[in-house]
């Protein structure tokens, strides 16, 4: 009897044995199938990506282009995704529960992460700036070299990236300074109260109307705007084409002082007096 349920006992044992190791083959085979699908679905989104710079439609447009490319990466990512675990034995039933289930969870906790959704959508379709224009938002100045989804890429002046949330650049005022084919020049020019203002005004008034690399098809600006402690402030503004902005304001500033001291105006500026007492020395008491 012992002998029976002994053999028994080895029997059940082996079923147990063959069953599981079974199993493991389909779960090994199943998730070999996921990992396949998952390779593969990378390769191809990274020749699709490749594909992107290719189709004529999108080269004229970089905003078109890296929003579409984002778009594609992400949905065909999330479709192989599914496929995969499909492959793995989950039931279309199960996906849509665990599909349901994200997209509470991602309502609930992961707002920021629609609003920045929501945002990249609506750069995408007001398109406050494009590719390469020089933005200011949010404190930060620099050139867009990137609208993704859910964030934008600024490089700064000092080569920095800056990566900024799409709510955030919706949210805030955003300065555009290259969507004007011209952009207008401010100078304050202050000169002491006892020049020539005709003179000083009309030297500037030449200047305005001659100087090489502004717009004269733009009617310039060249007025006494208020009294200083020390000067009469003049307000100077002219207009030049938006590429030449930094430099023909820079050469601009410079001639501006050269010609009016040429010319004998004075500019004053403010000179700090130090008085230095050294309280240590003390006259001596000594008889000589």
């Amino acid at each position: 009897m012992n002998h029976y349920l002994s053999a028994l006992n080895i029997s059940q044992e082996e079923s147990l044995f063959q069953l599981l190791f079974h199993d493991a083959i389909i779960f090994c085979f199943r998730l070999f199938l996921f990992a396949l699908i998952i390779f593969a679905g990378s390769y191809l989104v990274k020749k699709v990506d490749k594909y992107f710079s290719k189709v004529y439609i999108l080269k004229t447009d970089e905003n078109t282009k890296q929003f579409s490319r984002s778009m594609t990466k992400l949905g065909l990512y999330i479709a192989f995704f599914l496929l995969g675990l499909l492959a793995f034995g989950f039931s279309e039933r199960s996906i849509a529960t665990m599909i349901s289930a994200i997209g509470l969870g991602i309502g609930i906790s992961l707002k920021e992460f629609l609003s920045n959704f929501a945002g990249g959508v609506v750069l995408f379709f007001s398109r406050p700036f494009v590719i390469g224009d020089f933005i200011k938002v949010n404190g930060v100045m620099g050139n867009v070299t990137e609208i993704e989804i859910f964030s934008t890429h600024i490089n700064s002046l000092d080569g920095r990236r800056i990566i900024i949330p799409n709510n955030v650049m919706i949210s805030g005022n955003i300065i555009n300074y290259d969507t004007n084919p011209i952009r207008r020049i401010k100078i304050n020019v202050s000169v002491a109260y006892d020049s020539d203002m005709k003179k000083v005004l009309q030297i500037l008034e030449n200047i305005a109307s001659s100087y090489p690399g502004l717009d004269q098809s733009q009617s310039h600006f060249v007025h006494v705007m208020s009294y200083g402690d020390s000067s009469i402030n003049i307000l100077f503004m002219v207009w030049t084409e938006r590429e030449n902005y930094y430099s023909v304001r820079g050469e601009l500033m410079a001639f501006l002082v050269a010609k009016l001291t040429q010319e004998g105006v004075d500019i004053p500026f403010n000179i700090l007096d130090v008085s230095i007492t050294d309280k240590s020395i003390r006259p001596s008491n000594r008889p000589s």
